[in-house]
């Protein structure tokens, strides 16, 4: 996928818009994958296309959910990424505190992620708020500095983007001829990588130079193909700006109409991006502009904008504006009056290592005003703790060991950790999942790093960290942080010359006892894991609840030192849960269910907090869930049917069931021994769980999905047989009422005859013509009766073979005609008609009934789709003999066609254009599924829009046992 996500890179500078699209649909194909950090990669590609089309703080609401994301994930790249795309919105819209916020944080995450190209745009952000603050000195020096990390590698967007900055500097300094070189360099680099955007942006600041040494012809030129090349890449930004430097040129050369054209043209490439500073120098030149043309309410308005938006950057600035960045820049270290008493302590080289480094620890506490301080010596291939201050609830103690095959991450940050690392969010730092393991329960929120060194070699490091909220790490704490690892440098190198064999020793056996411990843990998490992956792939493998349930339990009282084992179904809608399988020591107890009502029930806490609940003692802990009327409720009487078992749960785990953010139920294990559980067991119950949870709901879908399929099944038969019926009454409807109309007027002429005869007015002619119309009645009657009963029986004949799938020799002419017949009705109904051509020679064994169904779905699927909204339609059924083995059979319409893209998918269960009316979706999937494994053969279809559709089938001429497999 990352192939995919530079393709579309490379397009976004020639179609941007259709790249955003694209960069979005990316983000949510990885996300439904949960490929976070390729989603999170594809939104800042989308940032920088939008930044170019001045659309970036539409994406503000996206950047910080991503942020929150990769903190969340530990992603530290991702976040380094999103910070610098946030602070590029701050100092568009020019809120600059908290751009120096977001790009400061970015360069220190920067420095142990080693992402050079975001350290150095981050970097060039900060010169560019100097700059804007008038700072042009300092600016320049943040903006060499990103030059001298330019020359390590070739990055043409990120030289040209060093050089018009450095250049902006430099004019701003008066250092015009340097400042030129730099722009033309900048335009170099910049068609070298095809960045089409700073050619532009340079060629604006070659105008600015132009009009400031008053050449304004050649100022005017160099914008004005600033602005076309804007244009052309669509880059938002240089519109406003440059078209702001058109207006000053213009109004130099005396064209005022033109100025205030071309400053509301300005002001509205402004508004669109949002620019704050853009737009005050807009509204400040129109005040100018019509007050000089006496248009004065115009003037009052744009001064009145222009006082609103200078007062809204201030506001958004700190008192003194360059407070935060000094606090950065290390190079202006301020004095250090806070760690004099201690630094100046002579007891302290009295003192054991031990003490004075306790000591030390604490002090640092006060100083750093921090929760907890651990310090790690190295020793080989381990780094020891050596020292822990603080209240938190660590999990380790002093001389806890790291092995740097257990902790590689976290070893590669400490082994380059050249400077203080300053982590603002512990979830983004690179070993963030082997720190969270390492500080569990301590809650540390943000840590400060620095290398203790002693004889040139780093020796170890020392952790500051803070619990419950991020702290921002400023200048004083890094420098007190480096004072404080000097101080300890040198206790350390104190010791060494006292204590140094005596202190190896203890550190040898220390390390080789941790050591075994660890590996047996590590030998045992191991194992562990590898048991419960694989009852995790046996429970979701089956598709019953009552399956699940049994795998369950089969495996969890092998694993888990459990009497009971219960598990509870949540069924929100009758307000309980249903218990229906509960073991105790191997015995089935009877189902039971708890009302959700009750608060004092165990069960109904975990499923309404979807937390766990782990207990080791019931008569102490209980308290934390339920009231103490929850202890004469542990244990469910009718559960034991009489059966005298005595059994008082003292220790129990309850973990819900959850997928998808739904509750499904929860899994029980109860003991009644105290202490009989550890966090391990409850790590694997609840790892089992999830697979629980997911094995539930994929049986639940695959029951649903069944009994869908059936119901429109059931319709489309249903459909089948009502077309079927309506035929046979249209069809039999013809003989039927020649027989009535024939029987009426019989009748009506032997009453005239009888008349006639009884009065004696009978004559000889009269005599005659009753017995012809007698004779045509006869003949009349008895040829519609013969073609009902004809009719009756091909009807008998095709409803037997639709409803069942009896094999025998059948004429395919004859049989054809029949199932043709059935679909008269409806065909001629809508204007329609079909033709037949099939020889009489050609006899088929095989299944009517089916092969009747696979016909009557052609003919339903041209007049629902192939003829709507058309008159006249026609349709074809032909076949002849393929080869000595096969027949060839082929329907045909002139329809409407099937589209390319329905095409492909035209045999797929459930899929339908005619969702919602009267489409199932199921008709061509039966029908191929009859075609090619009922009847042996092969099916295809082309089509042609407004052409028609054409399906060919090609059947063995016997079916065989053979062609069935």
């Amino acid at each position: 996928m990352n192939e995919i996500l530079q393709r579309i890179e490379q397009c976004s500078r020639r179609h941007p818009k259709l790249a955003i699209r694209m960069f979005e649909g990316f983000e949510h194909a990885a996300l439904k994958e949960e490929r976070h950090s390729l989603a999170l990669n594809a939104l800042v590609k989308r940032f920088f296309v939008c930044e170019r089309l001045g659309l970036a703080s539409s994406l503000n609401d996206a950047l910080f959910a991503g942020l929150q994301t990769a903190e969340h994930l530990g992603l530290p790249y991702q976040a380094g990424k999103i910070m610098l795309c946030v602070g590029r919105i701050r100092y568009t819209q020019g809120v600059y505190k908290e751009a120096i916020r977001f790009w400061t944080r970015c360069i220190d995450l920067c420095r142990v992620t080693h992402d050079a190209e975001v350290l150095i745009e981050a970097r060039i952000g900060l010169g560019q708020i100097y700059d804007a603050l008038g700072d042009w000195e300092t600016g320049a020096r943040f903006h060499r500095y990103a030059g001298e990390l330019l020359t390590t590698f070739d990055r043409p967007y990120l030289k040209s983007k060093q050089a018009i900055n450095l250049g902006v500097n430099s004019m701003n300094m008066g250092q015009r001829q340097l400042a030129k070189e730099l722009f033309l360099e900048a335009i170099v680099q910049a068609e070298r990588g095809g960045v089409a955007e700073y050619v532009a942006e340079a060629h604006w600041h070659l105008g600015v130079l132009a009009y400031q040494e008053a050449q304004f012809d050649l100022a005017l030129m160099e914008v004005k193909k600033a602005i076309h090349l804007a244009e052309r890449c669509d880059y938002a930004w240089l519109l406003g700006a440059a078209s702001n430097t058109l207006g000053e040129i213009l109004i130099a050369r005396g064209n005022t109409d033109t100025a205030i054209q071309t400053y509301l043209n300005a002001l509205s490439h402004a508004e669109k991006i949002g620019s704050r500073q853009q737009r005050a120098l807009c509204c400040n030149a129109l005040s100018h502009l019509y007050e000089t043309t006496g248009q004065a309410q115009l003037a009052l308005n744009f001064a009145r904008t222009h006082h609103q938006l200078v007062s809204e950057i201030a506001d958004s600035s700190v008192i003194d504006k360059f407070r935060e960045l000094r606090e950065y820049d290390l190079s202006r270290k301020p004095p250090v009056e806070l760690l004099l008493d201690l630094s100046s302590n002579s007891q302290l080289e009295e003192k054991s290592l031990s003490e004075a480094l306790r000591h030390i620890c604490d002090e640092s506490l006060k100083i750093l005003q921090v929760d907890s301080i651990c310090l790690w010596l190295k020793d080989k291939q381990q780094l020891r703790c050596e020292m822990i201050s603080g209240e938190l609830p660590f999990r380790f103690q002093v001389g806890k060991c790291l092995e740097q095959k257990d902790f590689l991450k976290y070893f590669q940050v400490i082994q380059n950790l050249h400077t203080p690392v300053a982590i603002h969010d512990l979830r983004i730092h690179p070993a963030a999942a082997e720190l969270t393991e390492l500080y569990q329960d301590a809650g540390l929120h943000s840590l400060l790093e620095i290398s203790v060194r002693l004889h040139g070699q780093q020796v170890g490091v020392i952790s500051f960290g803070k619990a419950h909220q991020r702290k921002n790490w400023t200048r004083e704490y890094l420098l007190f942080g480096s004072h404080i690892a000097n101080l300890i440098q040198q206790m350390i190198s104190h010791e060494e010359y006292r204590q140094a064999q005596s202190r190896l020793e203890n550190r040898v056996a220390e390390r080789t006892q941790e050591l075994q411990e660890r590996t047996e843990l590590l030998r045992t998490a191991h194992q562990n894991i590898f048991i419960l992956s694989e009852i995790g792939r046996e429970i979701t493998s089956q598709l019953d609840r009552e399956s699940i349930i049994q795998t369950l339990y089969q495996h969890l009282h092998k694993l888990i030192p459990a009497e009971l084992l219960s598990v509870g179904i949540y069924k929100a809608e009758q307000g309980m849960i249903d218990f229906p399988c509960n073991v105790l020591s191997g015995v089935n107890l009877l189902p039971f269910h708890r009302s959700l009502q009750d608060p004092d029930l165990l069960s109904v806490w975990c499923v309404q907090h979807r937390r766990p609940i782990y207990i080791n003692d019931i008569h102490e802990d209980y308290l934390h869930y339920v009231g103490i009327e929850g202890l004469d409720k542990l244990v469910v009487s009718e559960a034991f049917d009489g059966q005298h078992l005595d059994f008082a749960p003292l220790s129990m785990i309850y973990v819900p069931l959850i997928v998808k953010d739904r509750v499904l139920g929860l899994l029980s294990m109860q003991s009644s021994q105290r202490y009989a559980f550890e966090r391990m067991h409850v790590d694997m119950l609840t790892t089992l769980a999830a697979y629980t949870a997911v094995a539930f709901d994929n049986a639940d879908t695959y029951q649903q999905l069944s009994s869908a399929q059936q119901l429109l099944m059931s319709k489309e038969k249903l459909a089948a047989l009502g077309a079927l019926v309506a035929g046979i009454a249209h069809e039999i409807n013809t003989p039927l009422g020649n027989c009535l109309l024939t029987a009426t007027t019989l009748k009506e002429n032997s009453r005239q005859f009888v008349e006639q005869f009884e009065s004696g007015t009978l004559k000889r002619s009269g005599f005659l013509h009753f017995t012809e119309v007698l004779t045509e009645a006869n003949e009349m009657l008895l040829r519609n009766l013969v073609n009902a009963s004809e009719l009756i029986s091909s009807f008998k004949q095709v409803s037997v073979d639709q409803t069942s799938q009896q094999r025998r020799t059948f004429n395919l002419l004859k049989t054809s005609q029949e199932i043709v017949r059935t679909m008269q009705s409806r065909i001629s109904k809508h204007g329609h008609h079909i033709t037949i051509d099939i020889s009489d020679k050609i006899n088929i064994d095989s299944y009517p009934g089916p092969y009747g169904q696979v016909i009557t779905n052609f003919i339903n699927n041209a007049l629902l789709h192939g003829f709507e909204n058309r008159d006249s339609g026609t349709m074809q059924l032909s076949a002849e003999i393929f080869d000595k083995q096969h027949v060839k059979i082929c329907f045909s319409d002139d329809g409407n066609g099937i589209r390319p893209e329905h095409l492909r998918r035209v045999f797929d269960p459930f899929f339908t254009t005619k969702l919602g009316h009267g489409g199932s979706g199921l008709g061509m999937n039966i029908v191929h599924n009859i075609v090619t494994d009922l009847l042996g053969g092969s099916i295809a279809v082309d089509s042609e829009i407004d052409v028609g559709t054409r399906i060919t089938l090609i059947l063995p001429i016997a079916v065989n046992a053979e062609s069935l497999q």
